[in-house]
């Protein structure tokens, strides 16, 4: 629904008609919220707007695991020691799903840093 709102079940009959460009705003302001806040508490480094978005992208997918993550660590101390040895690796390193590497994490996490670094904005 909108942009890629998932739909309870128990609201498929308030959906069972079309809704509005401002309802499908609304609904996908109220989904990226959660995502957005991790971000905002967690990122204490000043932040393009190229690279915010591309931090919601990531948070989006990954969750609270952000906030123990890498990446996080990386970005607030660029000289912090984690097991990457460099944002771009941690940042990629978040390709697995249940320990394989999948091509479209892949391809998520490679347009994710092309918006982070280049402000390029463009589809995986």
């Amino acid at each position: 629904m909108g942009y890629g709102h998932l739909i309870a079940e128990s609201d498929w009959q308030k959906y069972s008609t079309p809704i509005t460009e401002s309802d499908a705003l609304t609904l996908f302001k109220s989904d990226l919220a959660p995502f957005v806040n991790i971000v905002r508490q967690h990122v204490k480094v000043p932040l393009t707007q190229q690279q915010f978005d591309a931090l919601v992208l990531l948070v989006f997918n990954i969750g609270d695991n952000f906030k123990f993550s890498s990446v996080l660590k990386l970005i607030n101390d660029p000289t912090a020691i984690t097991s990457y040895s460099s944002l771009e690796l941690a940042w990629k390193a978040w390709n697995k799903s249940q320990g394989e590497v999948m091509k479209g994490l892949n391809n998520r996490r490679n347009s994710e840093w092309n918006i982070y670094t280049k402000g390029i904005y463009k589809g995986w």
